[in-house]
């Protein structure tokens, strides 16, 4: 017990503070900002076309990245898959969907404020707290 309890003190941060932490955040940040920015329910086809150019413009920067032969993202043999870019891609995925989601709605006029810039933002860790707490207490016991 005393051991545990010494491993815990040492390195609790480093065993919360997970990949597992960051997937999760990101993934309720970019979930929170497509329900926060009503990118589905509001008809508004100005949004809806400035949010697609972004989104095409930023799936082909993305796959340009992976496609090119002497990228820094590709893994030390040439491949795509293990690689900086396979292993950044939903991090790319989850802040591309924020970005998408903030063009649409400064473009259809749901973000009028930098307070509902920070609220697309923020939306979703204040909706879904538990997630976070979840993957922090799986992260500081299994992960």
């Amino acid at each position: 017990m005393d051991e545990l309890l010494r491993y815990l003190w040492l390195h609790g941060t480093e065993r919360a503070a997970s990949e597992l932490l960051v997937y999760v955040i990101l993934l309720i940040m970019a979930l929170g900002s497509v329900k926060r920015s009503r990118i589905f329910s509001v008809k508004d086809t100005d949004g809806l076309v400035a949010a697609a150019v972004v989104a095409v413009i930023a799936n082909i920067l993305l796959l340009v990245s992976a496609i090119i032969p002497s990228s820094p993202l590709l893994g030390v043999t040439g491949k795509v898959f293990p690689s900086p870019w396979s292993h950044g891609l939903f991090q790319s995925l989850c802040i591309e969907c924020v970005v998408v989601c903030f063009v649409f709605g400064l473009v259809s006029g749901t973000l009028r404020s930098v307070r509902d810039i920070l609220e697309l933002l923020t939306y979703g860790i204040s909706r879904w707290p538990w997630a976070i707490l979840l993957a922090m207490l799986v992260s500081f016991f299994v992960w």
